[in-house]
């Protein structure tokens, strides 16, 4: 199915759920303090209802350095995107803790600064987790939460070096406004 059809296919199926929302969310996280950081989250809770449903996207570039003459060997860019939802145990209070599960596709982009060689891996991942939700005043928000994904592998590999990672984790520290 074409992107465009997809899209507008997601619109909509959930276009209707976000005109009647109680509780509609648009948050920026902490991972846009790292370099190229992005993190970025949207959620809508229907009108009594536990459940919020929302979508994140999360990004950051780290460097590797050679321990010995501090040069920079490569430079490794990270993504996580996609759908999550949460069930919050007391949503009718300002505060609630949740339980919750995410399905991101998660990508590594690792570029050898040395031959210019560049591997990306992705793959698939179901993450579980959870954490705490609080309103401030009736136009914002803050979200703590951790989500792990314990059994994914990604693996990547350029002639200076290589990362396997076994299992990964989201942390979410988040203001946001709500509307």
């Amino acid at each position: 199915m074409p992107r465009l059809s997809l899209m507008w296919l997601v619109i909509l199926l959930l276009g209707p759920p976000f005109l009647r929302a109680q509780d509609f969310r648009v948050g920026a996280g902490v991972f846009l303090l790292a370099d190229q950081g992005q993190d970025f989250q949207v959620s809508f809770r229907p009108a009594s209802s536990h459940w919020q449903l929302g979508y994140r996207h999360v990004q950051w570039r780290d460097h590797f350095n050679d321990p010995f003459t501090g040069r920079r060997l490569t430079e490794t860019t990270e993504r996580r995107t996609g759908p999550f939802v949460d069930y919050l145990f007391s949503p009718q209070s300002p505060g609630s803790w949740y339980l919750g599960g995410a399905v991101f596709r998660w990508s590594k982009r690792e570029k050898s600064l040395v031959t210019g060689e560049v591997d990306q891996v992705a793959t698939t991942a179901p993450f579980i987790g959870g954490g705490y939700t609080h309103t401030l005043g009736p136009h914002a928000y803050f979200n703590l939460g951790l989500f792990l994904s314990p059994g994914t592998r990604l693996s990547t590999r350029t002639s200076v070096s290589s990362e396997d990672d076994s299992g990964a984790f989201d942390i979410q520290i988040q203001l946001g406004a709500r509307f």
